[in-house]
């Protein structure tokens, strides 16, 4: 008797799970309530966004992941101050081809009254509390030019 409750069960379960599996694919959305946190989180693209992200939000500076600035998108941004804080990997930032990139994109954001402020990941890793002082050194300019 036992075996057949199990066996159904199992069975039950794999249809549900079957189910689910199949409105994921058709690509239907459960709506789901998620905070803002973790929204933005779940759109940082590298561990070293996912720091910086952390450790913003903890001080309560509430940092946009994947900020689009038309025709870039900045790894995080504080909007409200006109900060980009990119988080740079160490090979993807260093060829001249991307550091030429770089300084382009800089420049453009500078048209538009942004600052930004690159980070490596050594840097992240190895020493976020000057990570965050230099992010809210910034952030105190700001607010007294405003």
């Amino acid at each position: 008797m036992v075996e057949y409750i199990v066996f159904f069960g199992l069975v039950i379960s794999g249809f549900v799970f079957l189910g689910l599996d199949i409105r994921r694919i058709k690509g239907i959305q459960v709506q789901q309530n998620i905070p803002p946190y973790f929204e933005e989180l779940n759109k940082c693209e590298s561990p070293i966004e996912k720091r910086v992200l952390k450790a913003l939000w903890m001080r309560d500076h509430k940092a946009t992941a994947q900020y689009p600035m038309s025709p870039y998108r900045l790894d995080l941004a504080l909007p409200d101050y006109r900060i980009a804080i990119e988080c740079d990997g160490k090979t993807y930032h260093s060829s001249p081809k991307q550091k030429a990139h770089d300084r382009k994109r800089d420049k453009y954001l500078r048209s538009k009254g942004w600052i930004t402020l690159r980070f490596s990941g050594k840097d992240i890793n190895g020493n976020m509390s000057k990570v965050i002082n230099r992010i809210e050194s910034e952030i105190q300019k700001k607010h007294f030019i405003t």
